[in-house]
């Protein structure tokens, strides 16, 4: 139900996500182990980069634009190939085993620069790795690599120009996602210049970071707040958990810290039109997210009424229907559990 999160629009990725998920969602009504977002967020975070990578790439993930250039197997075959084999060339293996080692490294080093790699940046990393789709022999030891210094990282074969952007601009919101480091920067122009990149092209990628790590700020204080409204008396319980999951998923590191506390105190959220700004496309994130947590519990058709009253009226304060989006979260819903239950006898 919180697939939506996981991008800046809501609808088009829903379906072949669900799809790429449906191993999962049977494996769950049937009572076996599976990684949840609210029991193992973790190894959650990790599997829905994994199944995103080839539809659309998380914008939480700081090398989305390197994946979204197909640097990721998790697509199979591609071109005439894929009419006979859904198995990958050696070259685009080794494609992607190059570039995605060199993403790796990259997004290693901006973390590493100001301290260890503590456990989130970690979860990021290998949120990465998964997403390449190597094979575990390959990917093992991407697990295991220590940091390593930029000044001596060999960029080794050509690197697309897309690519080369793509790994800039994701180290650039790496290290802007906490506090921007003097040493993280000196890391990304670094590699921007192993790369040939300009500077003045270094120097807007890195003001286009803060721009989004800003406007990420906006939707993710209001998609927190939207769990939180909609789920007002589910406090203590899933109107805590829920919008706390959805502001570590959500919201930059350097903002989080006080909207987490709001949360565990459980202060009220009123509705004073203190989030306008939006687009169009982060108010739809917003309200499909709340709605996805709305119906997190499977609600009775009574507390369903309630639920929606409620998102109406935070829509309305946000400039936006919940009509609008209701219908896309359900469809994505029911279109899981149709899945789901094809599966089943």
């Amino acid at each position: 139900m919180m697939l939506m999160v996981m991008s800046e629009t809501l609808s088009w990725p829903l379906p072949g996500i669900i799809k790429r998920r449906a191993e999962a969602h049977t494996s769950l009504l049937q009572g076996q182990q599976v990684s949840t977002m609210t029991g193992a967020f973790d190894a959650w975070f990790v599997d829905l980069a994994r199944a995103a990578a080839p539809i659309a790439p998380p914008s939480w993930l700081p090398m989305s634009e390197v994946i979204r250039e197909k640097v990721t197997l998790e697509a199979g075959a591609r071109g005439l190939r894929s009419l006979f084999s859904s198995k990958p060339s050696d070259k685009d293996v080794q494609r992607v085993k190059r570039l995605g080692t060199l993403a790796v490294r990259v997004l290693r080093a901006v973390y590493a620069a100001d301290g260890p790699v503590d456990a989130e940046e970690g979860r990021t990393i290998a949120a990465l790795i998964a997403s390449l789709g190597l094979p575990e022999a390959d990917t093992a030891p991407l697990y295991a690599e220590a940091p390593q210094a930029m000044d001596g990282l060999n960029v080794y074969g050509d690197v697309e120009a897309n690519v080369a952007r793509g790994l800039v601009r994701g180290a650039w919101l790496a290290a802007v996602w906490d506090a921007l480091d003097p040493r993280e920067e000196q890391v990304v122009r670094t590699i921007a210049e192993k790369l040939n990149i300009a500077q003045e092209d270094v120097d807007a990628m890195r003001n286009e970071a803060i721009a989004r790590v800003d406007a990420r700020r906006a939707a993710g204080l209001a998609a927190v707040d939207a769990v939180r409204y909609v789920l007002a008396d589910r406090v203590p319980g899933a109107g805590i958990q829920l919008a706390a999951l959805i502001g570590t998923l959500m919201l930059p590191r350097r903002y989080r810290e006080e909207v987490l506390a709001q949360i565990a105190a459980g202060t009220p959220v009123t509705l004073s039109k203190r989030h306008g700004g939006l687009t169009g496309d982060e108010r739809a994130a917003v309200l499909g997210v709340a709605w996805g947590a709305a119906l997190h519990e499977d609600p009775s058709f009574g507390r369903r009424a309630i639920l929606r009253s409620r998102l109406d009226r935070f829509a309305a304060d946000i400039g936006d229907e919940g009509g609008r989006i209701r219908p896309v979260v359900e469809a994505a819903i029911d279109e899981a559990l149709a899945i789901v239950a094809s599966g089943l006898r």
